[in-house]
């Protein structure tokens, strides 16, 4: 009995051990930077090109296939505001380095590979700044599962993670996270 104890506290101190190695860090170092960086927005279109809250990705066009680019608002503010010190302001700046793009199916359906892209953009605190960036690789629509849907009247409904990752000009690292619904199809070209 003693012995099973013994096994079961090991295998405790063994898994949180586990869990403890495997956490992101960049979580925690966005915890100590004094900025909070937020999505505000992520514009996609729909399937004639029109602004739209959602994004209907053509997995062939007429022309072969199409890039879907996505326009995404950032805004920064300071976690604390307090007045600054003169010549310190440009610390509470924050530098946007890249963006991951990962891809879940509310309904189960297979999902394109999620991608990482990289950038160089600043966002001034208490200030915003559009970007456009890729939401759909266009070399994933000649993969498995979205050239499955050529020819069909398929949809596959996904939602993609658009995380934002960066450090504030003092070195802290902050990060943002926002979400965009996309429906994979072959649509009706214009």
């Amino acid at each position: 009995m003693k012995r099973i104890k013994n096994s079961l506290k090991i295998a405790a101190i063994l898994c949180v051990f586990f869990f403890l190695l495997s956490c992101d860090n960049t979580v925690g170092d966005s915890e100590k930077s004094g900025v909070v960086l937020t999505v505000t927005r992520i514009l996609g279109m729909d399937a004639e090109g029109n602004d739209a809250d959602y994004l209907m990705s053509d997995v062939q066009t007429g022309g072969g296939y199409l890039t879907n680019p996505v326009v995404v608002t950032l805004e920064a503010k300071l976690k604390k505001p307090a007045p600054l010190v003169p010549g310190e302001s440009y610390k509470t700046s924050v530098m946007i380095d890249r963006y991951t793009v990962t891809y879940t199916s509310p309904e189960g359906d297979p999902v394109p590979v999620g991608f990482e892209g990289r950038l160089a953009a600043v966002v001034e605190v208490d200030g915003t700044v559009e970007l456009d960036i890729l939401a759909v690789r266009a070399e994933a629509k000649n993969a498995a599962p979205l050239n499955a849907l050529i020819g069909t009247l398929n949809v596959i409904w996904a939602v993609a993670e658009i995380r934002f990752i960066g450090h504030d000009l003092n070195g802290k690292g902050v990060e943002a996270t926002g979400y965009l619904t996309v429906y994979f199809a072959d649509w009706v070209d214009p």
